[in-house]
């Protein structure tokens, strides 16, 4: 059985980094200040059949940033990035289906669907462009997808180590083993997370007892709020909101790989568009302690296949997206896992301003 849910959803990021690095600890205030706005839900917006989208606004000015998380993350995860760059800008980071304070859907949460619930709450809310998208791992592929869909609406992007399209044949043909041992971990937290679900459903599951708090568990909170870790514990006793969730972790991460095919695009073009990739520096041993138990000579071969398929697919991807605007660049971010936001946050910071400041530079009356 797997202890918490968050173990897993960490692998699956990339199929997933573990986080290798830690950040720095600010004093208590600050930290209470970072993570103040995202205590509670701070703007629950309807979008259809009574669901809402929790949005998470502050500073102002143009153009407006979206932050958009990697999978198994929501709105938290921006807590070291948003304030800073609100003193820039509006910075808007919003929370999927399922996560954070936002409803569960019956939809299946391909990224056609999440990047759908993300246009009708700015819709909705009256948050209108211009854009600069910041998507983290998964969270690129609503960037991505965004971006096609208005693109005379969005002027920039930052992607913080994105996921890349078609990542998981390119891992099968590159790296098979380490494909065979990521999908097991994969298919294992979608049918933990339907199996909670049916028997909170049925009422099998005692409040008291440790598997409900393995099916409820908010590891990602931090424990000195244990409010938010309550709040968020409570929304997880949902049985939808665990479903809504195993169909994200199966359409990012399944035998089809839905998302990645649905983010391919041969024709995608962003002419002199700011755009910066980040690439965590320290994927590699991030990857390898997932598998720090295995017999030697597996844990050999996988660091071999790993950095193979980080070699062969996953920096050119980063390099092919950076290509997709005449002023893309990809930047190694390299004392960092895979949460740079969370591990190396003035990466992010620096990229979001940069991109900024060519968006005001290329525009001196305003975007």
């Amino acid at each position: 059985m797997i202890p918490t849910r968050m173990v897993v959803v960490v692998v699956v990021l990339f199929a997933g980094f573990m986080a290798t690095a830690a950040s720095p600890r600010p004093p208590d205030s600050t930290r209470q200040q970072q993570i103040a706005p995202y205590l509670t839900p701070q703007k629950l917006v309807p979008i259809e059949d009574g669901r809402t989208i929790n949005l998470v606004c502050i500073g102002h000015g143009s153009p407006t940033v979206i932050l958009t998380a990697g999978l198994g993350e929501w709105s938290l995860t921006w807590r070291l990035v948003q304030g800073p760059l609100a003193k820039q800008t509006r910075i808007c980071a919003w929370d999927r289906a399922g996560y954070g304070f936002s409803s569960p859907s019956q939809e299946s949460q391909d990224v056609a669907h999440t990047t759908d619930d993300l246009e009708k709450a700015l819709q909705t809310a009256g948050i209108q462009g211009p854009y600069v998208m910041v998507g983290h791992s998964l969270g690129a592929y609503e960037a991505l997808r965004f971006t096609d869909l208005h693109r005379k609406s969005v002027l920039g992007m930052v992607l913080v180590d994105p996921a890349i399209p078609d990542q998981a044949a390119l891992m099968e043909r590159i790296a098979p083993l380490f494909a065979t041992k990521a999908r097991a971990i994969d298919e294992a937290l979608v049918q933990q997370l339907q199996r909670c679900a049916a028997e909170l459903r049925g009422g099998a599951l005692k409040r008291s007892s440790p598997q409900f708090e393995r099916c409820t568990a908010a590891p990602a909170v931090p424990a000195l709020f244990p409010g938010l870790k309550a709040a968020i514990i409570r929304l997880n006793a949902d049985p939808a909101r665990l479903l809504t969730q195993a169909s994200t972790v199966k359409e990012f991460d399944s035998d089809a790989a839905h998302d990645a095919r649905e983010v391919l695009n041969a024709q995608r073009r962003y002419g002199n568009m700011p755009l910066i990739v980040l690439t965590a520096g320290l994927d590699e041993s991030g990857v390898l302690q997932m598998f720090s138990a295995e017999p030697p000579l597996k844990r050999a071969a996988l660091r071999k296949q790993v950095a193979q398929y980080l070699q062969e697919a996953w920096v050119p991807a980063h390099q092919a997206y950076a290509s997709l605007s005449t002023r893309g660049r990809n930047q190694l971010v390299p004392d960092s896992g895979h949460d740079i936001q969370i591990e190396q946050p003035e990466a992010v910071i620096s990229a979001v301003i940069e991109v900024l400041d060519e968006i005001r530079a290329s525009a001196p009356h305003g975007p």
